[in-house]
């Protein structure tokens, strides 16, 4: 049995052994030094990347921000103590990570932790090709892990980004995994931004069956997520009117893509009777003689954790364009009495549409306008890539 002095020894290293720090050195307890060794399949670690930026930054969020959330409390709170700096630069802190030992030295809370947002927009701004964007679900569990909040419009931000470089997939995945990333379907922007971007590489293709069908299901895939999955229910400041997937801004996005299936694919025969299904379901939902942004209280609109974003004109083309073309080309392939209850909503969003279009507070140029004249006016489109070149 071991004398008391030992015994208290032993608790005070927290029951580690004494080691020398280095041969021939005195011997000294190395309190600060050992962590258990991880294995990679827990472990955040980012894969390549197309530019040096990018890597620099996720480096600096896994070594400052992210590893240390490996190590326990009180050896974290230790790599953090400012009298503790000089102790750490001889003796620091390890971990061992799939057989490479990692070393903790003191980490300065003011200058050297950079900052989460700041971060996360410059990377984004750096992710160019589908290698870099695999990189997204280690970086959002890194943030999970670490605690770092990762606001709705960087979120929305990088829903775009993916998307224009080929790797919705992604957000996808992350969706799916969202206890491990975080990535919440939570806010009407967010989903109505990854809707209308699901559907854009059918609606750019003057809708291809396959990347029509492909559309079709990822939005089904999305609905079914807010349907069931509890994760991404909203907080009552983003909540709106409708359960989100019994949205019909949302809902309108199956309708669309089922219905281009029909009058593009199938001879306009609603073959399957989806398009009966869907429209039927959505002029339930939505009032008669009302536009899209008839369908959200008017004090929605004044929330910018809500509705706001719609009141941005070009924004609004990009939303609402292929809504509008959806109920365009339902009408063609549903039975006579429902036909006329979706004219109604199609004449009222038309109306939104025309409205934005026209007004003096729209930028010109832009996705939304790019957007709508694509599905309306694809000429206004071609005359600009003539002058372009």
């Amino acid at each position: 049995m071991l004398p008391p002095t030992a015994t208290n020894a032993l608790r005070a290293a927290g029951g580690r052994t004494w080691r020398p720090i280095s041969m021939g050195a005195a011997l000294r307890p190395r309190w600060l030094s050992t962590s258990p060794a991880l294995r990679g399949g827990h472990v955040v670690t980012f894969g390549e990347t197309s530019n040096p930026e990018l890597a620099e930054i996720l480096d600096t969020l896994r070594q400052k921000v992210f590893l240390p959330t490996y190590l326990a409390a009180e050896q974290r709170k230790k790599i953090h103590d400012r009298k503790l700096a000089d102790v750490l630069r001889n003796d620091p802190v390890t971990m061992e990570i799939d057989g490479v030992v990692h070393k903790f030295r003191y980490i300065d809370r003011m200058t050297e932790i950079p900052n989460t947002r700041k971060a996360l927009r410059r990377a984004l701004e750096c992710m160019k090709t589908p290698a870099d964007f695999k990189n997204v679900p280690p970086l959002l569990e890194g943030c999970v892990r670490a605690r770092r909040k990762v606001d709705p419009d960087i979120l929305a931000k990088l829903i775009r980004r993916a998307s224009m470089h080929d790797s919705i997939q992604v957000i996808l995945d992350c969706i799916k995994e969202v206890r491990r990333t975080g990535f919440k379907l939570d806010t009407s922007e967010k989903i109505n931004e990854l809707l209308t971007w699901i559907q854009h590489p059918a609606i750019m293709s003057g809708f291809n069956k396959t990347k029509t069908q492909t559309a079709l299901r990822q939005v089904q895939l999305i609905l079914n997520i807010l349907e069931s999955d509890e994760s991404h229910r909203p907080t009552k400041e983003s909540e709106g009117r409708f359960p989100f997937y019994r949205d019909p801004q949302m809902l309108a996005a199956r309708l669309h893509m089922a219905a281009a299936m029909a009058v593009y694919h199938q001879d306009g025969r609603d073959e399957n009777g989806k398009v009966t299904k869907y429209a039927q379901e959505l002029v339930t939902l939505w009032p008669e003689n009302a536009g899209l942004l008839d369908l959200q209280p008017d004090e929605s609109y004044k929330s910018k954790t809500k509705m706001h974003y719609m009141l941005d004109r070009n924004y609004f083309l990009w939303m609402a364009s292929p809504v509008l073309n959806g109920l365009m080309l339902a009408t063609q392939v549903v039975d006579p009495a429902l036909m006329m209850q979706l004219q109604n909503r199609a004449d009222a969003v038309e109306a939104e549409v025309r409205a934005a279009l026209d007004s003096h507070k729209r930028k010109r140029g832009g996705r939304g306008e790019n957007m709508y004249n694509t599905l309306f006016n694809p000429q206004a489109n071609a005359e600009e890539a003539e002058e372009e070149a």
